[in-house]
Formats: C-alpha cells, sequence, structure tokens
C-alpha cells in the first residue's frame, strides 16, 4: 500500500469491497457465414466485479489554528454546562466538603491543584504535537517528553482519587466539555486514503465546514453503514480518546497502550465510540429546547446515558 506521508499521530489499513466497472476480454464464437466454420474471436465487454480495495485510515496531527480552536470550543461548552446547573469536578469536590463528604479540607485544596496541572499540562502536550518531530528542536523535545510523563502522573493521581469517590465525578461539566471536546478532533482529523495508485488523494472522513456540519456527515455515514466508516471508527474514536487524554504522539506508543487495554479488559474500542459520540448526540437534541425554554435547572437533569471513562 501507498505510505504517503502526513503530519499523522496513528495510521492503519483496512479493506472495503466495492463494485467497479472493468473492461473484460472473453473469448467468444462466430461462425462464418460463407464457409460455415466457427472460429473463436476475442471481444471486450464492460462488466461490473466486487474486488477488495485497500484503504489507509490516519488521524492528523492538529495544527496550531486546530488546537486554538479546539481550546475555544471547550470554553464554550465548559460554560454552557456550569450555566445549565452542572458543577466542574473542583466545584463537586467542594461541596462533598460543606455537606460533610468523605473529603476534608486538604483532599479539597488537593484535588482542584491536580485538576489545575491536568489541564495545564493537556494543553501544552496538545501544542507540542502542533509541531513535527523532526523539526523540533532538542529542547522541545524534551519539554514534550517532560510534560507527557508528568500528565500520566497527574492522570494516575486524579484516577485514584475519582475512584475512591465512586461515580460522583461521573456527570460533570468538565467531564462533559472533555467528551464533547474529543469529539471534535476526532471530526476534524480523521482521513484517509483510499487505493493504492500514484494519484491516490487523502479526504476527510467527515466532510463540513465546521462541528455542526461534520458532526451531520458523521450521522449519515452511521446511518448508511458506510463501509470505511463501520470498519474504523471505534479504533479512530479510541485512538482520538488516548492521544487527548495522555498526549503520546508516536504510533508504537499508541500501540502500546492499545495492547494494553486489551489485556486488561479495562476499555474496548466500541464503547469509546459509542461513549464520546452519543453524548453529543444527545446534546444537539436537546440544545434547540433547553434554549427555547430557557431552563438551566431543567436541563441539568437531561444527562446522557453514557460518560467517556476517565
Amino acid at each position: 500500500m501507498k505510505k504517503t506521508k502526513k503530519r499523522e499521530l496513528y495510521s492503519f489499513d483496512i479493506e472495503i469491497e466495492e463494485e467497479v466497472e472493468k473492461d473484460v476480454v472473453r473469448n467468444v464464437e462466430q461462425k462464418d457465414e460463407k464457409t460455415g466454420e466457427t472460429k473463436t474471436i476475442k471481444e471486450t465487454v464492460k462488466q461490473t466485479v466486487t474486488e477488495k480495495v485497500p484503504v489507509k485510515v490516519f488521524l492528523k496531527k492538529p495544527t496550531r489554528t486546530q488546537v486554538d480552536d479546539g481550546d475555544m470550543f471547550y470554553s464554550i461548552w465548559l460554560n454552557k454546562f456550569i450555566k445549565m446547573g452542572l458543577l466542574t469536578r473542583a466545584m463537586l469536590a467542594k461541596k462533598q466538603v460543606d455537606v460533610g463528604g468523605t473529603l476534608n479540607e486538604n483532599d479539597k485544596v488537593n484535588f482542584a491543584k491536580l485538576y489545575l496541572q491536568l489541564f495545564e499540562k493537556q494543553q501544552n502536550v496538545i501544542r507540542y504535537s502542533a509541531k513535527d518531530r523532526d523539526k523540533m528542536s532538542n529542547d522541545e523535545e524534551e519539554r514534550l517528553e517532560r510534560a507527557v510523563s508528568e500528565l500520566a502522573v497527574i492522570r494516575k493521581q486524579l484516577s485514584d482519587f475519582e475512584a475512591a469517590q465512586a461515580s460522583i465525578f461521573d456527570h460533570t461539566a468538565d467531564v462533559k466539555a472533555r467528551n464533547k471536546t474529543i469529539t471534535w478532533f476526532l471530526l476534524h482529523l480523521a482521513f484517509a486514503v483510499k487505493g493504492d495508485g500514484d494519484d491516490a488523494e487523502d479526504y476527510p472522513l467527515f466532510p463540513g465546514t465546521d462541528f455542526d456540519e461534520k458532526y451531520n456527515s458523521y450521522q449519515e455515514a452511521d446511518e448508511e453503514q458506510e463501509p470505511v466508516f463501520v470498519k474504523c471508527i471505534d479504533r479512530l474514536s479510541t485512538i482520538a480518546t488516548i492521544w487527548y487524554m495522555s498526549g503520546i504522539q508516536e504510533q508504537d506508543e499508541f500501540e502500546a497502550v492499545l495492547e494494553q487495554m486489551n489485556k486488561e479488559n479495562s476499555v474496548d474500542a466500541e464503547s469509546v465510540a459509542d461513549k464520546i459520540i452519543t453524548e453529543t448526540a444527545q446534546e444537539k437534541e436537546e440544545q434547540p429546547k433547553q434554549e427555547a425554554k430557557e431552563q438551566p435547572k431543567q436541563e441539568a437533569k437531561e444527562q446522557p446515558k453514557q460518560e467517556a471513562k476517565q
């Protein structure tokens, strides 16, 4: 398969079956009217055949503009969810203290600090990814590796903390804004190359000029069960989530994480895809009604069925 040089985070190959029209040469027996003899001649005809077509699917590395747009998208939706009445994780942690929950004052302060550090490190790693690895200076590479390592440590500390608090942090404003942002990046960074000829060009899996148009493209591909979509969406969703949550940048690092996930059976690709996309679908359907009624407290009760795991 043709290897294209792209700003890729992760790529993989699939095969789909397509009906194509080809020129087929066949032998036809023809009788000579004068001599009465039968002779065989070659005849070229058009025939529809089913062929396996190779497709390379990949997530592009975001540009700096896309990173900034993704940051803005997150901020906008975080603010919307807060206005709807949802708490942030830091606010929920404080509330647990105020109502005599399991968190003490030190827990609350430490959690708030960890979450602030998580957001800062996450944004740093995403910004570093906007630059090709081979164009980075030694100092930039060291800062990227350090940020990724620190991000992993912070995420582990937060995971341990939140696991001890059961599921009280599952439905918070920042978790929902994060999941929508993962969907935003997935829709903007997913591309494919069909065929392996020299003229094969990459194309966006979800055409459109903005989030709404791209999400409509996603829904159409899902409803029509478009072959490329069906074979790649689960894996793409998982990779987009891993990238956004952990900040890793290299193909072999993604493969290592996927292998570990399969061994532990902690998260499967289908559940990740369902969780980050289903929430977006439900929120898009509910938003016009919510804005028309202007009842944020009632809207906050409308909880999506699925959430992306921390």
